[in-house]
């Protein structure tokens, strides 16, 4: 293929966040139990509602998606608001987060052995990206970062696509797209004239007319692209 650049989701896609994410807040919630002396099931009740009203209040942002305000939120919910406890919960959560994430497997082949510059595209807050970037051992081989912190959007929205060829110096027809989410990564892309590749999604979503290549694994996109 003759890409000249590859864009890139990082959560889901080059680590799987969902494994990390449900172990670091079941231990997280506990330690809100404890804290406030609240059954762990009324702790996972309070959070769910907590991040439907974050996510309300901030739809389309990257503080929806704030560890600290969630914590912050349920704890205002049940009268012990404290700062101290805010803090104690959201560093828990992420420093166990850190230390449970891995690289896909072939992601890091893949980042060595694709010669090309490389941006993350990602939604979220860009300290807990640098760390995770860091923290799986890929700061390396990623040249650019784009999060939607800085954007000011999240995708599926253009400007954070468009941020992310501005940064590489390259046309949309230059670029591939990779990424977990059809609706968020593969149409985001598309509607921008990126190609994509949509990783360990259904096969029956790819759509040639929009240049979406679904793929299982990075040992066979590093092939395919090669």
């Amino acid at each position: 293929m003759n890409y000249k650049g590859i864009l890139l989701d990082l959560d889901n896609t080059l680590y799987n966040y969902d494994v990390a994410h449900e172990e670091a807040l079941t231990d997280t919630l506990t330690l809100f139990s404890k804290e406030t002396g609240l059954t762990f099931s009324d702790a996972k009740r309070i959070f769910s509602l907590a991040k439907k009203s974050n996510h309300i209040k901030l739809h389309g942002t990257a503080s929806s998606h704030s560890r600290i305000l969630y914590f912050q939120r349920m704890l205002e919910e049940v009268g012990a608001f404290d700062f101290s406890l805010t803090l104690k919960l959201e560093s828990n959560y992420w420093q166990l987060f850190y230390s449970l994430i891995k690289p896909e497997p072939f992601a890091l082949e893949f980042l060595k052995e694709i010669d090309l510059p490389k941006c993350i595209i990602t939604d979220f807050t860009a300290m807990a990206q640098y760390n995770k970037i860091i923290k799986l051992d890929m700061d390396q081989w990623i040249t650019h970062l784009v999060t939607s912190e800085e954007a000011g959007v999240e995708k599926p929205h253009p400007f954070i696509f468009t941020l992310g060829l501005q940064k590489l110096g390259l046309k949309a027809s230059e670029v591939i797209m990779i990424g977990d989410s059809y609706e968020k990564d593969c149409l985001g892309a598309s509607a921008c004239g990126i190609d994509s590749i949509l990783y360990k999604g259904n096969s029956d979503l790819e759509d040639l007319s929009k240049g979406i290549h679904p793929f299982n694994s990075f040992f066979d996109i590093i092939h395919w692209l090669e």
